[in-house]
């Protein structure tokens, strides 16, 4: 029997209060001063200071790095604009190797509001194409976006059969005259080094939005906002360091379970942490575990009830107080019932060959097998599943609960 899913009576939490930035009802529009300030005003005094200094430092540094640069019209800036297709380059002294797989990945999923425009500079010397124009024609050469460059090439001559001289693409135009700067450029642009890439929290966070404002249908967008709505369900809300929240009632600061299962993994997750009896935050642990139980049962067939989930999280309460923190007893239990069977199990082996330091994971593979055992031995209120851990580790069942 499934019984319905009740959130906790919890008006207002920490928890809902972060979840409410899924449910806006439309675009909600700041000017740049707003969202700085906005951003600062929701900072700790003391992280709010420590990031005035550094914003104040980084005005310094930049000042001395620009001391020609009076205002802002000063700033070499690139120029935006359309340039003829047959006037763009490519230096494959700086560019990677084409690879067409992702040409014709771009050109099979091409949608034009995802189309980048070209970033060129200016060339004003050299290349091998370059001596075929006449003297004085403007060339410019792609150092981003080369990819991109070939498939309109593509679209236009080989797709509708356009004259590159009289195709014009969409392009930004860079005032470098350093080569060097362009290659700095290219690599800072396509690595970490260049971009603050997008964490898995902030993927998450748009897939969510994508489907509650856009309306977006894609399949892996509306598998996240559904499990959104489990989580808003149960009182948590999924966060990362970088917010400084994560000890607070509700916090999941681990990700990996989110983007890894299903949301009927995620629901079953959630139902269970409806029996914590006092708010605490999402241990790392705690959900890679119980994720991972809850799936291991579903490829085995077995589909919990939430009456037999909510059973579950009662005797976890029962026999640890479902405290998976790493100092907590349960992996003081666990580490003792590994070190008696690694005694055992190489009890036979010469020393030589025998490991020399016991090395205990606190992760799915030594606490979700104790935990097996464990519940194979003492839950009666649910059925136990086949064990998927491959790990040789088997607890006696005096080191047991």
């Amino acid at each position: 029997m499934t019984t319905n899913f009740i959130s906790p009576a919890i008006p207002q939490s920490y928890a809902d209060q972060q979840n409410a930035q899924y449910n806006h009802s439309g675009s909600k529009y700041v000017d740049l001063k707003q969202r700085f300030n906005d951003t600062i005003s929701t900072l700790h005094s003391m992280k709010s200071s420590g990031v005035r200094s550094q914003l104040k430092n980084a005005i310094a540094v930049f000042q001395k790095n620009n001391p020609l640069v009076k205002c802002f019209e000063d700033l070499q800036l690139c120029v935006a604009g359309l340039t003829p297709m047959s006037d763009i380059l490519i230096d494959i002294t700086i560019q990677r190797i084409l690879n067409l797989t992702w040409v014709i990945e771009i050109l099979r999923n091409f949608r034009e509001v995802q189309a980048d425009p070209i970033k060129l500079y200016e060339v004003t010397a050299g290349g091998d194409l370059a001596k075929l124009y006449p003297v004085g024609t403007k060339l410019f050469a792609s150092w981003d976006a080369q990819h991109t460059a070939i498939v309109y090439w593509i679209i236009a001559v080989m797709i509708f059969n356009q004259d590159p001289r009289k195709v014009m693409v969409p392009s930004i135009l860079y005032k470098i005259k350093n080569r060097a700067d362009i290659r700095e450029n290219f690599v800072s642009g396509n690595s970490d080094i260049g971009k603050l890439r997008l964490d898995s929290i902030d993927l998450y966070r748009q897939m969510v939005l994508g489907v509650r404002l856009d309306g977006s249908k894609k399949s892996e967008w509306v598998e996240a906002e559904l499990k959104q709505q489990y989580l808003e369900q149960a009182g948590l809300f999924v966060t990362a360091e970088k917010f400084g929240d994560t000890h607070m009632s509700g916090a999941i600061s681990r990700m990996t379970e989110i983007d890894k299962y299903t949301s009927d993994i995620i629901r079953k997750f959630c139902m269970y942490t409806t029996t914590i009896p006092t708010p605490r935050n999402i241990v790392s642990q705690e959900i890679e575990i119980m994720c991972a139980w809850f799936n291991m049962a579903k490829e085995d067939g077995i589909d919990y009830t939430d009456d037999e989930i909510v059973g579950l999280g009662d005797h976890l309460h029962q026999l640890f107080g479902a405290d998976f923190y790493e100092s907590s007893d349960f992996w003081v239990k666990v580490r003792k019932a590994y070190e008696n069977w690694h005694k055992k199990y190489y009890a036979n082996m010469p020393v030589q060959h025998q490991p020399k330091h016991i090395k205990v994971a606190k992760n799915w593979n030594t606490g979700g097998t104790f935990l097996w055992h464990q519940l194979s031995k003492t839950w009666t209120g649910g059925r136990i599943p086949a064990l998927n851990s491959s790990v040789p580790f088997i607890p006696a069942g005096k080191d047991l609960y």
